[in-house]
């Protein structure tokens, strides 16, 4: 029995660990910066302090940005494809035009971001927090969108998502 319990008590523990970890609300919210972090290419950037930066145009694909904190920041026609951005803070971030082919968004904050344009083919969406966010024109062929919230989110046909526009946009 004591096994039993132990193995359930180990679960239970993975389990609390992988939600808090999931958590959106905790994109590197202890100020935690990751003093190696550059704008480059296969770069390592989880932890990054990003915010407001200006990033137009840049070549990041295939980047660390999990838990970094980009928000304000200006991507707008970056190419950011097959990048990790798991709990990625992209509050009010300009990614109109961005390339974010195979990126991997799992739980970003996307809230009042600009997508309009972006390409978002075979990106994992999951849990994601886009509430407000701008897809106007955004392509979102093969994307996954589990669990992603998109209240109030401009759809790629230009029309308003409903409350409780989870995983898609009603």
């Amino acid at each position: 029995m004591p096994i039993v319990l132990k193995r359930l008590t180990n679960s239970a523990l993975l389990v609390g660990v992988s939600l808090l970890l999931a958590s959106p609300t905790l994109a590197n919210d202890k100020e935690v910066v990751n003093p190696s972090c550059k704008a480059e290419p296969e770069n390592q950037c989880a932890f990054g302090e990003l915010r407001k930066a200006k990033l137009a145009g840049k070549d990041l694909h295939s980047g660390n940005y999990d838990t970094a904190r980009m928000d304000e920041a200006d991507l707008s026609g970056a190419n950011l494809s097959g990048s990790s951005m798991q709990v990625v803070n992209l509050t009010k971030a300009n990614l109109s035009k961005a390339n974010l082919e195979r990126a991997h968004l799992h739980a970003a904050q996307l809230m009042g971001a600009d997508l309009t344009g972006a390409n978002l083919a075979s990106t994992t969406l999951t849990k994601a927090m886009a509430m407000g966010a701008n897809f106007k024109g955004a392509n979102l062929n093969k994307a996954i969108l589990t669990g992603a919230d998109f209240t109030g989110a401009v759809w790629t046909d230009g029309r308003v998502c409903a409350q409780g526009s989870i995983g898609q946009c009603k």
